[in-house]
């Protein structure tokens, strides 16, 4: 008898361990799923946080370097805001007033002075927006100094 039992136990303990028809399949999906939706939504929410580092760095930059080199203050003030506005569009941000300039001469593109542009751009997180607002709870900012020839002609 107990060497009946002593095979009949191997056997059941392989049945059951084979007993599992496609729960593997069920349970890899499962867990694919629930691991695979939040790393989504991570890469999107750094993609637009990168997208809006990317637009602050370019807008600061141009922005310094128009009202560097413009010296009509009411051109460059359009010239900047419009280049303003694309960048924003192209990198899918929402155009707003995001630039600050400051000059250390009046007008700004005085000889010899500096002029430095400050950037922050509300940056939204997807799916979020009817909870944390539109402009989310991140904020990207650029500064940019740019110095104005002091030997340019006509100044």
């Amino acid at each position: 008898m107990s060497a009946a039992r002593s095979t009949r136990g191997p056997r059941r303990a392989r049945h059951r361990l084979g007993d599992e028809d496609g729960n593997a399949l069920v349970e890899f999906v499962v867990l694919s799923a629930a691991l695979l939706i939040p790393c989504l939504y991570l890469v999107l929410t750094l993609g637009n946080v990168q997208a809006a580092v990317f637009a602050a760095d370019t807008i600061s930059r141009d922005v310094a370097r128009i009202h560097a080199t413009e010296s009509d203050p009411g051109l460059a003030a359009v010239r900047s805001a419009r280049h303003a506005e694309m960048v924003l569009e192209d990198h899918g941000l929402s155009a707003e007033d995001v630039v600050v300039i400051s000059c250390t001469h009046d007008p700004c593109a005085t000889s010899g002075g500096t002029v430095t542009a400050q950037v922050r751009i509300p940056v939204p997180i997807p799916g979020l927006g009817p909870i944390l607002g539109q402009d989310g709870p991140v904020t990207v900012g650029a500064s940019h100094a740019v110095p104005v020839d002091r030997y340019r002609a006509g100044a």
